[in-house]
């Protein structure tokens, strides 16, 4: 395959991926009290909403920027395993298809890294020739 069209597609998986958690932690500090009665009335701590919140705006930033991409793909699948579990347990797959899509391409990052486009280039390792291996 066309390592330039490989590279775009992941380029926009991870953007898109940030802007969905920009979002949603931005949301999440515009209603922290709501977030954090949330959080107490599924049976979570109040104080982790912010954590949360914070997990998911830097984390989005930081994937939006490719700054540690890896870091923050793990961080946002931890995050979203935690969605399935709590708020999202129980529920059917017609109601959760949003947060496994998300989980997933929140592990792609952690998988992948930013490769192209990305700020973690300026202070990745130079590769060779033949350190691109494919499988």
């Amino acid at each position: 395959m066309n390592q330039t069209l490989t590279n775009i597609g992941l380029l926009l998986v991870r953007i898109f991926t940030g802007v969905i958690f920009i979002v949603h932690g931005s949301q999440k500090f515009q209603g922290l009290d709501g977030t954090s009665g949330f959080f107490q009335s599924i049976g979570l701590p109040g104080w982790l909403a912010p954590v949360v919140a914070t997990v998911e705006l830097v984390g989005g930033i930081a994937l939006v920027l490719g700054i540690g991409t890896r870091i923050a793909g793990a961080a946002l699948t931890i995050v979203m395993i935690g969605v399935l579990l709590t708020a999202k347990k129980g529920q059917p797959f017609g109601s959760i298809e949003f947060d496994l899509l998300v989980l997933f391409t929140s592990l792609q990052q952690a998988l992948v890294g930013g490769r192209f486009l990305a700020v973690d280039q300026l202070f990745g390792r130079k590769k060779t020739e033949n350190s691109n291996v494919q499988v």
